[in-house]
């Protein structure tokens, strides 16, 4: 007996839904709840399960297909006797429902190339469900928060010297250096909500990752009590993961706010749109060698960017500045 296997409602978007992987072949066996297939929401990964023991008989859908709900995505030849429910159900890729997303325009932001959405002759390209509520999520973003900016530099000496003895992600050096500003001036990690600021309830600071053309933001917990060294080997291994293509990986946490670093692609400053529901994002530049007086004379001196984009109903200019400035004081004595 054939059983078809269609996508059920996950009311969790009013999205299209977009099938990223089969956790399963044609022909092999499977057991009633077995995840098969994963795909993506504008919120969270999920994965589909098979609703009755079986084999496998054919997929009605491919990689990077749009899917919605109700739509037939496989069919399953069940084992005799086997009685199916009336769809298939979902899940999170882990026990505990996935976090909306908190990454708005880092989160899985796909690069149109690399899935072979061409331009059509009128030069339209279409986008995934992320892309959309990445789009959706940023434009909300600047309309709703009203935005100030903060720019600075940091004396990167010390920080290139303990980045060489230590081989260090530069990244952690920036997590370590925000993770520790963050304990003296808390505000910076809350939110606004209905009139009133909430803490976030996370205290990890997320870092932009770009992978395959695709971005992400890892989620680093607990940064205050860990050193450089040892988020740089968080990093590590959490890209290690997006490479393998672990779900988990790629699941959406929330974060107090987020580093994104475009220093290594020789960018000077820019400045990022904060990521809600976070009031703040530190945007960090290149390091280089410029002119700073010493001592009656200019002598070259490596120096990185910052700038701070900061939600105005959350914290004031005064605030903000002197966050940043601790941001620099924990670079300048890393």
């Amino acid at each position: 007996m054939d059983i078809e296997l269609r996508m059920p409602d996950l009311a969790t978007t009013d999205s299209p839904m977009r099938a990223i992987r089969w956790l399963v072949e044609i022909g092999q066996q499977v057991k009633r709840g077995q995840p098969i297939l994963e795909v993506e929401t504008d919120k969270a990964t999920m994965e589909l399960e098979a609703i009755a023991p079986g084999r496998l008989k054919k997929f009605h859908v491919k990689p990077d297909d749009t899917v919605n709900a109700g739509e037939l995505v496989a069919t399953l030849e069940a084992e005799e006797g086997a009685i199916a429910p009336a769809s298939a159900p979902a899940r999170p890729p882990q026990p505990a429902a996935a976090e909306p997303a908190r990454g708005g325009m880092f989160a899985k932001n796909r690069a149109v190339a690399a899935h072979g959405d061409e331009p059509s002759a009128r030069g339209a390209v279409s986008l995934t469900p992320v892309q959309r509520a990445a789009a959706r999520r940023m434009q909300e973003s600047k309309q709703s928060a009203p935005h100030f900016y903060l720019q600075t530099s940091a004396n990167a000496e010390r920080l290139i010297a303990r980045r060489q003895a230590d081989a260090l992600v530069w990244d952690a050096c920036f997590v370590h250096a925000a993770a520790r500003a963050l304990e003296k001036f808390e505000r910076m990690g809350f939110r606004f909500e209905n009139d009133q600021l909430r803490p976030c309830e996370s205290d990890a600071i997320g870092v932009a990752v770009d992978h395959g053309g695709e971005l992400f933001v890892i989620a680093l917990d607990r940064p205050a009590g860990k050193s450089p060294e040892d988020l740089s080997g968080e990093i590590r291994a959490a890209v290690a993961r997006l490479r393998a293509g672990e779900a988990e990986a790629r699941r959406l946490q929330p974060a107090r706010m987020t580093i994104s670093n475009l220093g290594s692609t020789g960018v000077e400053s820019f400045i990022a749109i904060v990521n809600p529901p976070e009031a703040a994002i530190l945007a960090i530049g290149s390091v280089g060698p410029v002119g700073v007086v010493a001592g009656g004379q200019v002598v070259p001196q490596n120096r990185v960017s910052l700038t701070l984009s900061v939600d105005h109903r959350v914290v004031n200019g005064k605030y903000a500045a002197d966050f940043l400035q601790a941001v620099v004081h924990e670079i300048e004595t890393l």
